[in-house]
């Protein structure tokens, strides 16, 4: 029986932290479905989904405490067969924010969304600094789906309306 489950893995950045997860599961047995990393903060995490035999789920857990010795923290949680899951009528919702830099961009912005039920498939946030001036930028890119039942055009305007009283630059994407 194929079992899916998802590796949650970080450590102080450095070389070969990729290659250490990955041989961890290649291995023994396991195929990596679907992943995400990056650094953030002098840290490399990693986050990634895996099917594998209950027999070689075994010999994972055990060859947790080898990516310890490494000097990463690890979490094992079981997930489901990505294939089999059913998924409501929904519209696709993409969008990018760009500001200054301020607290509460994030959260009153996913505030919003799921008063709509919106359902967030992926959020990625960055601070980067402006080319000549070095004040700090923030860029937000949100993926999600609008339940059909919704009217995408009311959240869109719900959208517009809070990046005016933000000051953020929004845009929708296709």
């Amino acid at each position: 029986m194929k079992k899916y489950m998802i590796l949650f893995s970080v450590g102080k950045d450095r070389p070969g932290i990729v290659d250490d997860v990955s041989t961890l599961l290649f291995e023994r047995g396991a195929n990596i479905e679907d992943s995400r990393m990056a650094a953030m903060g002098g840290r490399f995490s990693i986050m990634t989904l895996f099917s594998c035999s209950l027999d070689q789920l075994e010999d994972i857990r055990a060859g947790l405490n080898d990516l310890g010795k490494l000097g990463l923290e690890t979490s094992l949680h079981e997930a489901e067969d990505p294939t089999a899951a059913t998924t409501q009528p929904a519209l696709p919702l993409k969008l990018e924010v760009m500001s200054m830099d301020h607290p509460g961009v994030v959260q009153k912005l996913v505030h919003l969304l799921h008063q709509h039920n919106v359902n967030i498939q992926s959020l990625n946030t960055q601070v980067a600094r402006a080319p000549l001036s070095g004040a700090p930028l923030f860029d937000l890119t949100l993926e999600a789906s609008v339940p059909a039942e919704k009217q995408i055009t009311k959240v869109k305007d719900e959208l517009m309306e809070l990046a005016a009283q933000m000051n953020l630059d929004l845009s929708f994407k296709k």
